[in-house]
């Protein structure tokens, strides 16, 4: 048996002289097999290991001995797709070289937040006919896709625009270089451009290589292939975001640095109400990812206003500067942004109403002058230094009281961040959950870019708890009903049912903790006990879990059941469990931790009011609030973590002792101690199936002995996309995880801390592996706050099944 393969690509597998291929003809190759059972089998093999792009260009035919010395090489060669064969026709300039045809042109990208600077530029391809006329990419690709020749045109159009890149565009200005999947997923092409950067002298942090949306990929096989771009330098862009190919399956597998949305979403959202949510679904997805967004499509000065309002940095189209062969294209300047020519409606919230109109000092202003404001203002901690009204920097009370610059230029700082005034809700929440800076104040500019006042992030958070724009009805933080949503399902089931049970519940001191250790750990211990409550209640019929302040929680229950208060007691055992990462070692030890003013505040303690009804039936929410505020000042009587019960008297139930709920860090320890016996490997795939049995770590990955990463991270599937893949060769002996475990042979838990990755709150374990009685590495996991509350649940109704 015979099988003749024709194949006119660029990429001949080398696997086809290994399965006893030789080519018999230009793009010709012969494959011989002793009987139909064989001919199967190199099917087989074929089909297996060969590039399914390849074999998608690929005819075949198979025929026995005889039949195949009658000349079917012949009549394969002029074998044809229809369409294949009409382009060949009708555009035969096609099947030649097609660089001399090819016309690069350069679209810029624009950053909006400097004033419409060119940030990078995109090449694109046009490909001029003998005739004269200019064919657009889309026509270009479409005719080179009917002649087989898509892979072709894409690697000549790569190659000119890197050419352009190293002759006439600027060090500093990006290029984003389109490139199809069905190239990207040939090792081959990677190769190539390696080559073609090396030998042009361009760094490789300089080209971002944007997926371009063309047919279907195996997200998975497409993410693979991104990495390992990644890892060589590269940036990656998903473009078409929101048609196409590229969609939510693309965008939770592939780790894309930026995110191009789609001129069809993007042009004329500002009239279309369906377009502007999906815009905005989009932006708050990418930016989760920790991806950058760019506008595509933007035609028009209102849709310019519209995405800026949206907080979206990037933009690119027609209204900026159409595709040129020039690579500095002249931009128009940015559209005029007043209240009368407004995209959206005017938000109610405005920054410039919480804003609290702060010293500023003329950069020219002399040292000792400088020193003269703050001794007239001994509570102003800081002042901010403006050049011509524009805030250039701070400065410090004590730098300038102490230090010896004659310049107040030398004691100047930079600001954590401008705001400008007319920043939407959406905007700033995204801010606010994604750049989180502690201290310093944030600095409110005009639309001109001069100073008006500084606002703190503190102030802004207290703010957006407070208020849910845009129809959100979801506490950003906790993920549970609030704002308008929540007291109207309240005032409902106490309109119809007026011995409703509702369970406020609060932490105690959260005040003084905030300030003690700052709002990133205060969000954190907000986080621990809300993903506690959901864990117990949520689900569960008839029961509502909401979020009606900073640190307070209501629980809505048709009644009180038999069991309420024994579930609240184990909550409370859970949270002192967990929250005990949420302290310095020593408040732990002690008990207590001391605020600025000396005054102790224990430990993880937490108030709950019981309302059921018993003294008198409930007319509203107010009344409900008012009754639950009378039963939490009898609990504040005693210290720690109390229940108060209405009733004549009411009860109070006083949390007596911990069960060792600690035990979960040990469970937790012992899980990751399991995957030592796992098939780890270089496969990033290697611990999916471990991943099912042990769903609450977020990734794991492996160092050797010197603290060197020893395989790719291995992530939990439902973690793709927002966990940073690869990560091979990376020296992380300096961690401390490393080190406790290197020296001390034990294992290893950190505090609670805030991922830059995922944006979640976790915690990194590590344990030992042993070659021998010798520390040979050491196995590391992350596992988030939402799954901590999960294990601890589990490992508590272990106990209490343990002691029944």
């Amino acid at each position: 048996m015979c099988l003749f393969l024709k194949y006119d690509g660029p990429y001949v597998p080398s696997l086809w002289p290994i399965l006893g291929g030789r080519q018999v003809d230009r793009h010709v190759w012969r494959f011989d097999a002793a009987d139909n059972a064989a001919l199967d089998q190199l099917m087989e093999s074929l089909a297996a290991e060969t590039n399914r792009e390849t074999l998608k260009e690929t005819l075949a035919v198979h025929c026995d001995q005889s039949e195949a010395s009658l000349g079917l090489v012949p009549t394969l060669q002029l074998a044809l797709p229809f369409n294949t064969l009409y382009a060949r026709r009708l555009h035969a300039w096609m099947l030649g070289d097609l660089r001399p045809h090819v016309r690069m042109h350069f679209q810029p990208l624009v950053d909006m937040t400097q004033d419409g600077q060119v940030f990078a530029l995109e090449a694109l391809c046009r490909l001029e006919h003998p005739q004269g006329r200019l064919l657009s990419g889309a026509e270009a690709f479409h005719l080179a896709g009917q002649l087989g020749r898509e892979a072709d045109l894409d690697l000549e159009c790569q190659f000119m625009a890197l050419e352009a890149k190293a002759n006439r565009i600027p060090a500093g200005t990006p290029l984003f270089l389109n490139v199809l999947p069905q190239n990207m997923l040939h090792s081959q092409w990677t190769q190539r451009m390696v080559e073609h950067l090396n030998r042009l002298g361009i760094d490789r942090r300089e080209v971002v290589i944007e997926v371009v949306e063309s047919e279907r990929v195996d997200p998975n096989v497409l993410a693979d292939s991104c990495e390992a771009l990644r890892t060589l330098g590269f940036r990656i862009a998903l473009d078409d975001m929101g048609a196409g190919f590229n969609g939510l399956s693309t965008l939770a597998a592939v780790r894309a640095d930026f995110i191009k949305v789609d001129r069809s979403i993007v042009h004329g959202a500002q009239g279309s109400r369906v377009r502007s949510v999906l815009l905005e679904a989009i932006v708050s997805m990418a930016q989760r990812l920790g991806a950058t967004v760019i506008a595509e499509g933007l035609e028009r000065p209102e849709d310019v206003n519209f995405v800026r309002d949206m907080g979206i940095s990037y933009a690119q189209g027609f209204y900026f500067a159409q595709p040129q062969l020039l690579t500095e294209p002249e931009v128009a300047p940015l559209p005029r942004q007043d209240d009368s020519c407004r995209s959206r409606p005017r938000d109610r919230f405005q920054l410039t109403d919480l804003m609290d109109p702060w010293q500023s000092i003329d950069l020219r202003a002399s040292v000792p002058e400088a020193r003269q404001i703050f001794q007239e203002a001994p509570s102003l901690p800081l002042a901010i230094v403006t050049d011509q009204g524009q805030p250039i920097g701070l400065v410090r009370r004590g730098k300038v009281l102490s230090a010896a610059a004659r310049t107040l230029g030398k004691l100047c700082e930079p600001v954590a961040r401008n705001l400008p005034h007319r920043l939407t809700t959406p905007a700033l929440a995204r801010i606010l959950y994604h750049d989180r800076k502690d201290s310093d104040p944030w600095v409110v500019t005009s639309n001109e870019g001069q100073y008006l006042g500084v606002i703190h992030p503190m102030t802004l958070i207290a703010q957006m708890l407070a208020r849910r724009e845009n129809g959100s009805n979801l506490h950003p933080l906790s993920h549970l009903p609030t704002g308008p949503s929540l007291r109207h399902t309240l005032e409902s089931r106490l309109a119809e049912n007026q011995t409703v049970c509702l369970v406020y519940i609060d932490l105690d001191h959260f005040k003084a903790y905030n300030d003690r250790y700052g709002f990133i750990r205060g969000d954190a211990m907000i986080r621990t006990l809300a993903e506690l409550l959901r864990h117990t209640f949520v689900g569960r019929p008839e029961c509502l879990l909401g979020h009606i302040g900073g640190d307070d929680f209501i629980l809505v229950m048709e009644s009180m059941g038999p069991g309420l208060t024994d579930e609240l007691l184990s909550i409370m055992e859970q949270f002192q469990a967990l929250a005990s990462h949420l302290y310095d070692h020593e408040d732990i030890a002690r008990g207590h931790f001391l605020t600025d003013d000396g005054l102790a505040h224990p430990i993880a303690s937490i108030s709950v009011a019981v309302v059921n009804a018993s003294t008198g039936r409930l007319a509203n929410a107010v009344a409900a609030a008012e009754r639950a505020a009378a039963l939490k000042k009898v609990g504040k009587v005693e210290q720690g973590s109390v229940i108060v019960v209405e009733g004549v008297p009411p009860a109070m139930i006083k949390q007596q002792h911990n069960h060792g709920l600690g035990l979960w860090k040990e469970n937790a320890i012992a899980a990751l101690a399991d995957f030592i016996g796992a098939p780890r490997s270089r496969d990033p795939h290697a611990l999916d199936a471990w991943f099912r049995s042990y769903p609450f770590f977020e990734m794991v990955f492996e160092l050797d002995g010197a603290g060197v990463q020893r395989y790719p991270n291995w992530i939990n599937p439902d973690m793709y996309g927002r966990i940073k893949a690869g990560g091979v060769g990376v020296d992380r002996s300096e961690q401390p995880y490393f080190a406790h475990v290197a020296e001390g042979g034990q294992p290893y838990v950190s505090e609670i801390y805030l991922s830059s990755a995922t944006e979640d709150f976790c915690i990194t374990l590590a344990v030992p592996l042993r070659e021998g009685s010798v520390i040979d590495g050491v196995l590391v996991a992350d596992i988030n706050i939402s799954s901590m509350a999960s294990l601890t649940r589990r490992f508590h109704l272990d106990h209490e099944a343990q002691a029944a």
